[in-house]
């Protein structure tokens, strides 16, 4: 009887194992993240803005950044910022903006061009290269490119 008992107890043990396996968590698979241009020039120097990679998540810090642009220009009747950018008022809520600047050049021909960004699991990439990097003429450059991307809660860093 008590070989019965325990040969029960087993059946009913055994039965009650769960053969489903546990489900593995599906791999993050990297995305290339969509922008939005919004300026891709050369300033002249005289702007005053450093060499930078800028993430510009509220309306402050933009119009911060398109006052010191304009500020040079508007010597010279220009509003540089509503006549090159493609948009001057940008919707933070649903928007981050990424602005790279490069150094103050003596010649022309230069760019600095964000060719890629990428969104992985932790982080977003952006890649920053030169793709221009001529001797075109004797005149001051700083090249910068700007774009907006979704917001985003991800730490941005730039390679």
């Amino acid at each position: 009887m008590k070989n019965v008992f325990l040969l029960l107890i087993s059946f009913i043990i055994v039965s009650c194992n769960d053969d489903e396996p546990t489900p593995t968590p599906t791999p993050f698979i990297p995305v290339t993240i969509s922008s939005s241009l919004i300026a891709k020039r050369n300033l002249n120097g005289s702007e005053g803005i450093n060499q930078q990679n800028t993430i510009i998540t509220n309306e402050t810090d933009w119009n911060n950044l398109k006052n010191q642009i304009d500020l040079y220009y508007q010597l010279f009747g220009i509003n540089y910022t509503e006549q090159y950018f493609a948009e001057t008022t940008i919707d933070f809520t649903n928007y981050t903006v990424i602005a790279v600047f490069d150094q103050v050049y003596g010649n022309g021909g230069h760019s600095i061009d964000i060719t890629n960004i990428t969104e992985y699991e932790n982080n977003i990439v952006v890649t920053v290269e030169n793709l221009l990097t001529g001797n075109a003429n004797s005149v001051i450059t700083q090249p910068y490119h700007i774009v907006k991307i979704p917001k985003t809660t991800k730490p941005i860093v730039f390679e």
